[in-house]
């Protein structure tokens, strides 16, 4: 099964089918894992003090700027993204229920907490969703959840590959990062507009489809290497297409060598 992104639907599934008697710490689990496009040791490593607090003890409240410490980052990778208010106030939320429910808001303390008081594991995390995705009837991993988050932020980055391997934390190819010019700010920024997506689909007056919005760019405004470095980061196996294309063209050529007429290629609306 090939992990993908979930449609607007499916979101508006999940939850609605979060409940029980950890409910909140569930649907919150769900927001910040796909508002944040976490992977699943970085999403269960969360503390307190990585997206809540300041110096002023009274005057604490959600972070805007989020740094995701190298000890939960694969690689080792520590890197900042900015999150939105609908996210920043889904924690600002849940740490109001965790005090209300004894749950310390302490700044080592973890976000998630297990059964047993410390921090969530990774098996008891895919568990959880697991189970969730079962009842609201979706044949997916956990995974998926990453990569609803990393689809959401590619759109609302408008399509910029760069800035999404940087949100992510993926590898950076430098090369195209220097033809790009992508700036830090511009990095950090995009991921302040993706939350509007993610709740709108959670109300059930989504605007986000996988397909549609992934296929709905103008190809005149990109160049051939970027198409194909873009191709090539959604699994398309270049050399294979390349032949079919070929393949595909010569019958085209003899038809206008003979006389023959070509149909022109529909413009997307």
């Amino acid at each position: 099964m090939t992990t993908r992104a979930l449609e607007d639907n499916e979101i508006k599934a999940i939850f609605e089918n979060v409940n029980g008697t950890h409910a909140k710490r569930n649907e919150t689990l769900l927001i910040v894992g796909i508002g944040m496009a976490l992977r699943a040791s970085e999403l269960v490593g969360l503390q307190v003090s990585d997206v809540y607090g300041c110096e002023e003890r009274s005057n604490q409240k959600a972070k805007s700027y989020v740094t995701i410490r190298a000890e939960t980052a694969k690689f080792n990778k520590e890197r900042t993204i900015r999150i939105g208010d609908d996210i920043q106030n889904t924690i600002a939320d849940f740490m109001e229920w965790k005090v209300l429910s004894g749950e310390s808001v302490e700044k080592g303390a973890p976000i998630f907490v297990s059964q047993k008081g410390g921090h969530l594991t990774r098996i008891a995390l895919f568990q959880i969703v697991k189970d969730i995705f079962a009842k609201a009837g979706i044949d997916q991993s956990p995974h998926c959840l990453r990569k609803t988050g990393a689809t959401l932020y590619y759109i609302e980055s408008d399509y910029d590959l760069i800035a999404t391997q940087q949100f992510l934390g993926h590898a950076d190819p430098s090369t195209t990062r220097r033809y790009i010019g992508l700036t830090s700010e511009q990095i950090v920024e995009y991921a302040e507009r993706m939350s509007d997506h993610l709740f709108s689909a959670i109300l059930g007056n989504g605007k986000f489809n996988r397909i549609d919005n992934m296929l709905n760019f103008n190809l005149t405004e990109i160049s051939t290497a970027e198409l194909i470095v873009e191709l090539q980061a959604r699994g398309v196996d270049m050399s294979s297409a390349i032949s079919q294309m070929q393949a595909e063209r010569k019958p085209k050529a003899a038809a206008v060598a003979g006389g023959g007429k070509v149909v022109a290629f529909p413009k997307r609306e």
